[in-house]
């Protein structure tokens, strides 16, 4: 009569090197999910601009309040308190009311090369042509007569809104906006005034303020 061999089945051993790596791999798995989600919650304080801030603006603590944000690998992107802000700093890049205030846009005066010119309209401007917001300047000459297509030419296509003056509704004082101009474009632009031609300021649509 042939034996038949019965084959029985081992139970595992702890010191079974399969067995504990495998144990190995799922705390690891656990534990890093464990991180991960953790990072993910994690909040990092940030400064948060309480008004709408332009190009070459003194940067005060006091326009910014702190918040508590989810980043996460962004954290470094943007100023966590206002000791993080230099004395003297200025932006140079333009930041909206309510947002983030990136590391990128802090700056010395020095490193601006935008300079103010206020500029004289006879008629109401775009809503959009606001503090902040990027425009065109584009200049209609003085003597170029009463016909309706008198030449027009672009003089600054990357200028940024520091303030509008609504002048008066009386109409004693003419409205006026006050634009931040490249340095290289001031004589154009101060050439076009004092010959009292038609300066017009045009809102570019979906355009934020431009970076020096």
């Amino acid at each position: 009569m042939t034996a038949v061999a019965a084959m029985r089945l081992r139970r595992p051993r702890w010191r079974d090197p399969r067995l504990l790596v495998g144990i190995v791999l799922v705390l690891l798995s656990v534990a890093g999910g464990m991180l991960l989600v953790s990072r993910l919650a994690a909040t990092t304080p940030v400064l948060v601009a309480r008004n709408d801030i332009v190009v070459g603006d003194t940067l005060d603590p006091a326009d910014f309040v702190t918040a508590e944000v989810r980043l996460g690998e962004q954290a470094a992107a943007y100023v966590g308190s206002p000791d993080q802000v230099p004395d003297g700093a200025v932006a140079v890049q333009t930041v909206r009311a309510g947002e983030l205030l990136p590391v990128s846009s802090v700056g010395q005066g020095d490193g601006v090369q935008l300079r103010p010119v206020v500029i004289e309209v006879d008629e109401a401007v775009a809503a959009s042509v606001a503090p902040g917001a990027q425009v065109e300047l584009w200049s209609t000459p003085a003597d170029a007569g009463t016909t309706d297509r008198a030449p027009a030419s672009l003089l600054v296509d990357g200028a940024v809104v520091r303030s509008v003056d609504e002048g008066s509704s009386l109409g004693m004082r003419s409205m006026s906006v006050e634009v931040l101009v490249p340095v290289e474009a001031v004589a154009p632009v101060l050439e076009a005034l004092a010959a009292e031609d038609r300066v017009d300021v045009i809102a570019v649509p979906g355009a934020r303020g431009v970076t020096p």
